[in-house]
């Protein structure tokens, strides 16, 4: 969850074999139509709904950013464990949002990075583990590992938003500084390619 909009959804659907470097196998699978329900469900849940400023999480808002009739260059997925959706994740090139990102550039943020938000749906999920052990395994397997050229991935949580970021330090990503939406301030984070 992330000062960046939710984009819309591209591509079809691929699944990944779980990643299990954090001691939980999470998989992904590509968000397609039938998952729609699902995701404006978690978008409407109130824990997300605070950190999700400005998005138009109606149905028909959900159904235009994230359906099969919106094209970008962001790529949607919905992570599961054991079987189960627990959450979802996008990733973009920041070179394709640069009224957002170049102001970035000189803050440790490559221009050929990957911008990635993200969220657990489920309450009971939550305080776990597994948002850092999704975050990391998306960024190994997806973000580096289907994007050759991509050389970090970077997410920018509002401050306040302790448990987001704390996920993504437990995932690896490093504090480069603080930025401000129109919302408020928020932490830039960053992860390199190893």
């Amino acid at each position: 969850m992330s000062c960046r909009p939710a984009g819309v959804r591209s591509s079809s659907p691929r699944t990944l074999p779980a990643c299990s470097r954090s001691g939980v196998a999470v998989t992904f699978r590509r968000l397609v139509d039938d998952d729609l329900p699902v995701l404006y469900r978690w978008l409407n849940e109130p824990g997300v709904m605070r950190w999700w400023e400005g998005e138009d999480v109606s149905w028909e808002g959900v159904v235009r950013d994230y359906g099969s009739g919106s094209r970008d260059s962001t790529e949607h997925w919905i992570a599961f464990v054991a079987g189960r959706e627990i959450g979802w994740i996008q990733c973009y090139p920041v070179a394709d949002e640069p009224e957002e990102t170049e102001r970035w550039w000189g803050m440790g943020v490559d221009r050929t990075a990957a911008g990635i938000d993200y969220l657990i749906g489920d309450p009971a999920d939550r305080g776990h583990g597994l948002g850092s052990a999704m975050i990391r395994a998306f960024v190994v397997d997806v973000v580096f590992g289907l994007h050759p050229a991509w050389t970090q991935a970077w997410a920018a949580p509002y401050a306040g938003n302790v448990a987001s970021w704390r996920a993504l330090e437990k995932a690896g990503f490093r504090f480069a500084g603080l930025v401000w939406d129109k919302y408020g301030p928020c932490r830039l984070m960053v992860a390199d390619r190893r």
